[in-house]
Parts: structure tokens; sequence; C-alpha cells
């Protein structure tokens, strides 16, 4: 950290002892380490020579413009390097863990506590990854009741916190403008000063090797559980919680809202099979008796991915049925 009071305040939003933090103002151990400070852009000469234009730009970011006239030129490639990183540029894997931020991860555990909230604005989401109010408008995430992986905006909704954080006090944590470029690294030492592990960030939000489970490296060293899952959440991980199903459930909720569909779709065929009433009341008592017979019974169509992953759901928890395709 630069200084006392943004490393104070670090620990305390992060509950990390103060005592792991070494204040560092201008990054000079991050430049002996030869870390990624970005892709060195600079801006055009004529860009660069017209300040009027580069404060206008500097007015709208956090920070704003440097109350030293000499700093507006290198505050303003700092920030170009920033953005353009952001977008990817120069900042391998960046794009892929935005996504993954977003659209959830399988192999990864859970990363939202049940209570946690965050609140942007008029924007509240919580406790927990299900509840979102926008303004008056309130509403549940469709996969609120799966658990045991890292669920879609789940780890997006844990940046949101972050950022937050950073956000309402820029001024507290940033107190060097010319670092907001500067990437971080990973280096693991034993007793005798020997290098066991090292990684080093190019991206703005990879900072592990493996950022599905980003402390996996020190499995040789520590419990491999915890490793593996530091913050001790659910986690499929151990093969006894159910997994989600994926893009299928809001796409059934979706199904739903076309049963009339369906249902007209079923009295045309049946009329294109020339079927009467009686028919249908024979098929009614079918349906009937074989439900009567049968503690669950499912009617599925081969080609459904809804079928497959009903059954598949029913052959997980060991429930016996008979399947009418």
């Amino acid at each position: 950290m630069s200084r006392l009071q943004p490393a104070t305040a670090f620990c305390q939003f992060t509950n990390l002892p103060p005592d792991n933090l070494l204040i560092d103002p201008n990054g000079e151990i991050h430049k002996a380490l030869e870390l990624y400070s970005g892709p060195n852009f600079s801006l055009p000469d004529g860009i660069a020579e017209n300040t009027d234009l580069l404060k206008f730009f500097l007015r709208q970011l956090p920070g704003g413009i440097p109350t030293d006239e000499s700093l507006v030129v290198p505050v303003a490639n700092s920030w170009l390097n920033y953005l353009a990183m952001c977008a990817g540029i120069g900042a391998k894997g960046t794009l892929r863990e935005i996504l993954r931020g977003y659209f959830g991860d399988y192999s990864a555990p859970e990363r939202f506590r049940e209570d946690d909230v965050v609140k942007a604005g008029f924007i509240t989401i919580g406790p927990g990854v299900g509840p979102v109010q926008l303004g008056p408008l309130r509403y549940t995430q469709w996969f609120a009741d799966e658990r045991g992986y890292q669920r879609p905006v789940e780890l997006a909704t844990v940046r949101l916190k972050n950022m937050v954080e950073v956000l309402t006090k820029w001024d507290v944590y940033v107190t060097n403008l010319l670092t907001i470029s500067q990437r971080g690294g990973t280096f693991l030492f034993n007793e005798d000063g020997e290098e066991l592990y090292s990684y080093k960030s190019t991206g703005v939000l990879t900072y592990s090797q493996s950022m599905p489970r980003p402390l996996s490296f020190l499995a040789p060293y520590i419990d491999e559980k915890v490793s593996m899952n530091p913050l001790g959440l659910l986690d499929n991980g151990g093969g006894d919680l159910r997994k989600g199903r994926g893009i299928l459930k809001p796409a059934g909720k979706l199904m739903g809202l076309l049963s009339f569909v369906f249902h007209l779709e079923t009295r045309l065929q049946a009329k294109a099979y020339g079927a009467e009433e009686a028919d249908y009341e024979k098929a009614r008592l079918q349906v009937q008796d074989t439900i009567a017979n049968n503690k669950c019974v499912v009617y599925t169509y081969g080609l459904s991915p809804f079928s497959s992953e009903a059954l598949a759901l029913l052959d997980e928890c060991g429930i016996q049925y008979k399947d009418i395709e």
C-alpha cells in the first residue's frame, strides 16, 4: 500500500492483519520485481499537447485533474493504459475472466455468502445471490436456489462490492494516479528464502494461474481443502452437493409462457390424425391409470433437453420412475 491511511482502510475492509502489509508509496518493489505495468501506450503528440482536452476527460474520471500541471499528461497516459487493459488490450485473460464473473463457473466454489449484501446507488443485491432491487423494482435471480458452484453474476457481485468500496473511498485508496495500471504478483518462499512459486499478473482481474481456485498452488504446503476453497463456502468439488441446471432453468420458465402455443399444437395434431372426443377421454383415463399405479411418472420427448435434465435429476436423487416417451 502507498500510505498508512489506505493501508488501514484496506485492512478494515478485508480483515487482513496490518502487520502483513508493507507501505511502498511509489511501487518500488513492483518495479524491482519487474511486474507488469501495462502496455506502455502514450497519447499522440497532438492530443498530449491539448491540455484543455485532457483536463476535460480527466475531470470525468475518479481522482479528477491532478493539481500539479506537469502531471496532467503522465496521469492521462496512466489512465489510457489502464482503460485499454480493462478492454482486454495488453491484458491477457482479462476478457475471459470478466465473462467468467458473469456467466458463472461450475469448476469453482461459491463466492458470495448467504448474508452478504451489496449496495450501489439505487441497486441492492442480497442477502445472498438471489434477491435484487433496482429502485422500486424487485426480483429474484433464477439461480437463487442453486448451490455449490460459482453461480452466474456471483463473482461479478463480489467485484461490485469491492468496486463500491474503492470508488467511494477513491482519494483514500489511490494516492498516486501514476500507478493505477500497475499489476501485482504472487511469490512464495521457504524459510531459507528459496522461491517455491511465483506468478506475475498481466491482466486486470487475473491474479492467479488458476482463477477458479486461485490458491490451489498452496496445496502442497497447507491443507488441500483450504487451498481449494479458502472461503469454506459450498463446493460441488466435494461431490455431495447438487449442481445447478444452467441455462435450462430460465429457458424452462420461458417455455411456460408458451404453454398456450403447445396446447394449440396438440389440438391441431390430434385433429390431423382424426382424433375424436372419445379418443381424448380414453387417453385421459390411460394417464390417470398410469399415475395411480406408479409413484413417479415422467412423460418425455427424446429430443428435449428439458426431458434429459429431468431424468438426470431423478437418477441423481436415486428416485425410481416410469418414463413414457
